[in-house]
């Protein structure tokens, strides 16, 4: 019941097609970001004609970028993955380039300088490293919505790179969500909303079994959608709890732990409670702490951290918040 009342849900916000349309709409264009920096460097770049087509082509194009610096490297890597992200590419191909583009991209969010001085008060003023992350998160989901809807056995019999682009999926969401957190700059628009999208695409589909009284052990090692997702909506609770007094690296080695043992649990049998973490789907934010009464049920799930999670922003905070009850 509670995976209906999701799907339908998500499907009424646009949530369930993975196409990634809420994080990159169709007219975006690098060439008209709001960024100073960045349209320095793409006037910089070299003007390309019409590139070759084809997972072949684009990794010899990318591989070629390694003998360039990073100003000159970058901007022509961003304006790959969008083209990338146009690109009509089967599921192989997609693959195949995500596997290409992941390196150069890690390697240059390692070489990008980090923001100082406070965030920006208004406009849409994403860093040019959390562009770089948006472009491949936006990419990973089209990655992954082809291989969902290609009806060749070769990915039924085999998921081994489906597993890769989710666990990649969740990783580039989580270092978005941490460099926001650390750098005290807000997230790109629709962040939050496309990891519950990812989430109760993944519920839907029968690939996530929830249960609130299974707990999975942090010492398996195998990948589990359900384990980074709850690590990834404890690092946004956490910044919330704390007013942004806590930054990741205090407590990201506990987070696999403290994720193994948060429930999410359906918000019908708590209605009338109190002192719940609420997290709705369909909205663009991570758990919010509700201090009243739950007056009815709502789509999505109550988050029910482990009391070391409480204890630890109890810690952060010197006492000055009462513990938390959910």
């Amino acid at each position: 019941m509670l995976a209906r009342r999701l799907w339908y849900g998500a499907k009424s916000a646009r949530l369930v097609g993975l196409t990634g349309r809420g994080m990159l709409e169709e007219d975006y264009s690098l060439k008209e970001v709001d960024s100073e920096e960045l349209r320095e460097l793409l006037a910089e770049s070299e003007a390309l004609e019409e590139p070759e087509s084809g997972a072949s082509a684009i990794c010899d194009r990318i591989a070629s970028l390694r003998s360039r610096g990073l100003r000159q490297a970058l901007p022509a890597l961003m304006m790959e993955l969008e083209r990338i992200a146009r690109e009509t590419l089967g599921a192989e191909e997609r693959i195949t380039v995500m596997h290409c583009v992941k390196k150069p991209v890690l390697k240059a969010i390692a070489s990008l300088p980090k923001p100082h001085g406070p965030p920006p008060s208004s406009g849409n003023a994403n860093t040019l490293e959390q562009r770089l992350l948006l472009l491949m998160i936006y990419n990973l989901r089209k990655t992954l919505h082809e291989i969902d809807r290609t009806q060749s056995s070769q990915y039924a019999d085999d998921d081994s790179e489906r597993i890769w682009v989710l666990q990649h999926l969740f990783r580039f969401f989580t270092r978005q969500i941490r460099y926001g957190i650390d750098w005290d700059r807000p997230l790109p628009q629709h962040t939050w909303r496309d990891l519950h999208d990812l989430f109760v695409y993944l519920v839907v589909r029968g690939m996530v079994q929830l249960s609130s009284d299974f707990s999975v052990s942090i010492f398996d090692e195998e990948f589990d959608a359900e384990i980074e997702y709850k690590r990834a909506l404890l690092l946004g609770l956490a910044d919330r709890l704390t007013n942004r007094k806590a930054k990741t690296e205090d407590f990201f080695k506990e987070l696999k732990r403290w994720a193994s043992e948060t429930r999410l649990l359906d918000p019908n049998g708590l209605v009338g409670q109190s002192g719940l973490i609420k997290l709705e789907v369909t909205q663009d934010d991570p758990p919010l702490l509700f201090e009243g009464a739950l007056a009815k049920a709502f789509r999505g799930w109550v988050v029910r951290p482990p009391e070391a999670f409480r204890e630890f922003i109890d810690t952060v905070n010197h006492g000055d918040r009462a513990p938390v009850q959910a």
